[in-house]
């Protein structure tokens, strides 16, 4: 008698959920991941997502925010990653010496009144006194001095985390998202929820200017990597209109001009318990945490309202999408070349829908088709005629406008290119067609899909589902991360052969061409 299997998905399930193995039947439907995730959502709508996971006495803990460079404009571009530093310079509360918030606060005061007088002169095309402005300069790197000195407790947030024994204590901003996380022991997450609900509250934004400086000097190491220039001119040349055109870090000029009230403005309007994701796994009690939640975010009121963004890359989809379906839209293709200390480079990059769409799934499963080690591109061009030393294709899974990229690096030797860029593109281009005209092999993509399949259980291993979570939820909705995986799973070559028919084309391209600099 054949003994009953079960799918290779449902028994790692078994193993990460925890769920005890009996001689009954394991159903599928069981195992499903909006079984094990508590959502909870506040009156003020702070979205709460809870998995328990008692394995260790510990909590991973990441409070998510919707806004990220995406929400950005020219003139503050950068400022969503200024934020993320300057939440932890502390708070009304926090990051002050007892009984010297107001001395604190007259400080700021007077340095943000010299900045305005350096802004407003910087700003003039003709007739300005740089003699002055160096003067004023000099005003405030003596203000931020006594402030430091007089009123400021440095790191008072990072040491209340580590002395809790908080770990992993760190926050990172991308195009969509702002996030705050740290792992404590089960018995201190009070402490994380005073202290982000604090932050969420009351930030003051200390040494402000100071940061500016930082901030900047962040982007000026990136100038230094070689290539940094031509990749960003490249995304930019891409993202004709979406505010995806920008990078995280924002452009210097920008950053050089931001000042304290443009951030209390951007915060107000983004950074809200309603634009917000709580999320916590590990071993938690959702009945024991719910109180506390609502005790430090429940009165925490929205003030205004945050927007989605509302520009859109005028691709050949979106022409079809908004003029009808029999538009023909305008053929449009654009080239950048570009010279780097760098190894050379080629890559194609086609306009694609957001996360959300149809058609997502099959164009992610089929970058990793043809960048797979195994798959014809890789053979063709690295290992047989060795004209490349890396190919990949990728699809993008972002929350508005995304893209399909498919790359090459020439193979040099002695820092000459062993065969032209000319002949990369052509390369590249053929694997394109290819992947039009003749269906992917269907070992391939199941070889593929055991990849994505391992990869989509290692996310939700753990405590490290709490940022496939944030994610998730930030990007659309949390239920998601099951029907995305359910989507890849059930590609076909067919669908394959259909979205590279759709979106691969010339006309809705941008290609990058980066040679070595002599």
């Amino acid at each position: 008698m054949n003994k009953p299997r079960f799918s290779r998905s449902v028994v790692m399930l078994v193993v990460l959920f925890g769920i005890a193995v009996s001689s009954a039947p394991v159903k599928a439907q069981d195992l499903r991941l909006t079984d094990h995730v508590t959502e909870r959502v506040l009156d003020n709508g702070l979205t709460v997502l809870m998995v328990r996971r008692p394995q260790a006495p510990l909590i991973r803990c990441i409070l998510a925010y919707r806004v990220g460079a995406v929400n950005e404009r020219p003139g503050i571009t950068g400022i969503s990653h200024f934020h993320e530093h300057m939440m932890f310079k502390g708070s009304f509360s926090m990051g002050v010496k007892p009984g010297m918030l107001k001395r604190d606060q007259e400080i700021m005061r007077q340095i943000d009144e010299v900045m305005e007088k350096i802004f407003e002169e910087e700003l003039k095309v003709r007739g300005r006194d740089e003699e002055q402005i160096i003067e004023w300069k000099a005003q405030v790197s003596e203000l931020i001095n006594t402030q430091r000195e007089e009123t400021m407790l440095g790191e008072e947030l990072w040491g209340a985390y580590q002395e809790a024994g908080g770990t992993g204590i760190n926050a990172s901003t991308g195009q969509e998202m702002t996030q705050y996380y740290v792992t404590l022991p089960k018995n201190k997450i009070e402490l994380f929820l005073a202290l982000e609900a604090d932050r969420m509250v009351n930030p003051i934004f200390r040494e402000f200017y100071a940061e500016r400086d930082v901030i900047m000097e962040e982007r000026r190491m990136s100038e230094n990597r070689p290539g940094y220039f031509f990749r960003e001119q490249l995304n930019a040349t891409f993202y004709a209109a979406s505010p995806y055109s920008w990078s995280v870090v924002g452009w210097m000029s920008d950053l050089k001009k931001i000042n304290r009230q443009d951030m209390i403005e951007y915060r107000a309007r983004f950074y809200r318990p309603d634009n917000a994701t709580l999320v916590m796994v590990g071993d938690l009690e959702v009945d024991e945490i719910m109180p506390l939640v609502e005790e430090y975010f429940g009165d925490i009121e929205p003030q205004g309202r945050s927007r989605r963004v509302r520009t859109e890359e005028p691709s050949p989809e979106y022409y079809r999408r908004t003029v009808g379906p029999d538009f023909d839209p305008p053929y449009v293709e654009k080239r950048v070349n570009g010279r780097a200390a760098t190894t050379p480079s080629v890559e194609v990059r086609f306009h694609i829908p957001p996360l959300w769409h149809d058609d997502l799934a099959p164009l992610y499963m089929l970058g990793q088709v043809m960048s797979s080690r195994t798959g014809a591109m890789y053979t063709d061009m690295v290992l047989e005629n060795e004209h490349a030393t890396r190919v990949s294709a990728r699809a993008s899974t972002s929350m508005y406008d995304g893209s399909f990229s498919m790359s090459a690096s020439i193979k040099e030797v002695r820092n000459r290119m062993v065969v032209p860029p000319e002949q990369i593109e052509r390369e590249l281009w053929e694997f394109i067609e290819q992947a039009k005209s003749q269906p992917c092999e269907s070992d391939l993509l199941q070889k593929v899909k055991n990849q994505v399949e391992a990869s989509f259980l290692r996310s939700l291993s753990g405590t490290g589902i709490a940022g496939s979570l944030a994610r998730m939820e930030t990007a659309y909705e949390w239920e998601f991360l099951e029907e995305q995986y359910q989507q890849r799973m059930a590609v076909t070559p067919e669908d394959l052969m259909r979205v590279a028919q759709k979106y691969l084309n010339r006309g809705n391209s941008v290609t990058g061409i980066l040679e070595r600099e002599r």
